[in-house]
């Protein structure tokens, strides 16, 4: 019941988020389960109504599916989406974002901080209550700083444990990202200040990037339920 109930929450989500496409537009196209919910709709939605649409990509598996739905990606350039759409591994009380379960988060951070426009889509799973006392947060890494960013990271007071990902599924050795780097999965404890910690995480040399999305927090984050779509303000 709880995945049929997740499943009808993404959708509705995505229906939501296909209705703020407009004729003309440059997409920001997110990672993971509820964009390519997205995206099916996208597809749908531009041959239905014969419009255009361009998108750029967060990870080279939305770029392989949203070509295999007909969809044109372009090189992120000088001007930046007019719409991005993302997911969220989980949502926090004041908006701040936890992403980076596919390992996408340098990117998407890039395409959904640039854009003029972000939208968040998620199922009502995904919504934290209350602030959760202790959150995993992923960092983007270069290979050779691994450890040293690793020792660094234990130093820090809200930091409980450090793990390099594992790549599993028959891949010795950890994840490897789109753009060559590991990431290692931190868990924090008692942050109060979201955007404080994602600014502090970022200034560790080796880190490229980490999965706290809170300088810039969405324009929009459509819940989807069973009983329809709902918009987090």
């Amino acid at each position: 019941m709880g995945s049929r109930a997740s499943e009808a929450g993404k959708l509705a989500a995505a229906k939501a988020a296909v209705e703020l496409v407009k004729d003309g537009m440059l997409l920001g196209l997110g990672s993971g389960s509820t964009v390519r919910v997205f995206i099916d709709l996208l597809a749908e939605k531009v041959q239905k109504e014969n419009i255009s649409v361009t998108f750029c990509s967060t990870s080279l598996d939305t770029s392989f599916y949203a070509a295999s739905k007909g969809l044109r990606e372009v090189p992120l350039g000088e001007d930046p989406p007019d719409l991005a759409v993302d997911g969220a591994d989980l949502v926090l009380p004041d908006r701040s974002l936890i992403k980076g379960g596919g390992a996408a988060h340098l990117r998407e951070k890039v395409v959904d901080y640039f854009s003029k426009e972000f939208v968040v889509i998620v199922d009502e799973t995904k919504v934290a209550k209350t602030a959760p006392a202790v959150v995993s947060v992923p960092l983007e890494v270069h290979p050779m700083a691994a450890r040293q960013v690793a020792r660094r990271l234990r130093e820090l007071a809200e930091v409980k444990d450090v793990r390099v990902r594992a790549s599993g599924g028959g891949k010795l050795g950890p994840v490897v990202t789109d753009n060559g780097n590991i990431v290692l999965d931190v868990v924090l404890e008692g942050v109060v200040d979201w955007r404080e910690e994602e600014v502090r995480l970022k200034l560790i040399p080796g880190v490229f990037e980490n999965g706290i999305f809170a300088l810039r927090r969405p324009d929009k984050i459509l819940i989807g339920t069973t009983s329809g779509t709902t918009l987090f303000i």
